[in-house]
């Protein structure tokens, strides 16, 4: 009995494992260099240079992006030309369909 148990445990975990939540596992590995990390006790000591706004000047042309221009396809009854059926001659059932054409005729039908 104890055999049987654990094959169905077994088979269970299995089962609830591949389907189970296990949080977030992706992670992320960072390459640790030593030249290039710093402390942020260093960097908020380093003082900010201040940058100054460049002088523009008065007769700037500013130019107004030109509309695009979108292609509308003119194809209007593509469901009647690809979607429905065009009439095909009607396919006559084949080899198979005899045995049930046979079992079907002899059916007694209430009435």
């Amino acid at each position: 009995m104890g055999f049987i148990k654990n094959i169905i445990a077994g088979i269970v975990g299995f089962i609830t494992g591949l389907f189970s939540n296990k949080g977030n596992s992706y992670y992320l590995e960072l390459k640790e260099e030593a030249n290039v990390t710093q402390s942020p006790a260093t960097v908020a000591a380093q003082p900010i240079p201040k940058v100054e706004p460049k002088a523009t000047p008065a007769a700037v042309k500013v130019t107004k992006p030109e509309p695009v221009k979108i292609s509308v396809p003119t194809e209007t009854n593509f469901a009647t030309k690809y979607l429905i059926p065009t009439n095909s001659p009607r396919r006559r059932p084949g080899v198979n369909m005899n045995v049930f054409l046979d079992m079907a005729s002899q059916v007694k039908t209430p009435g």
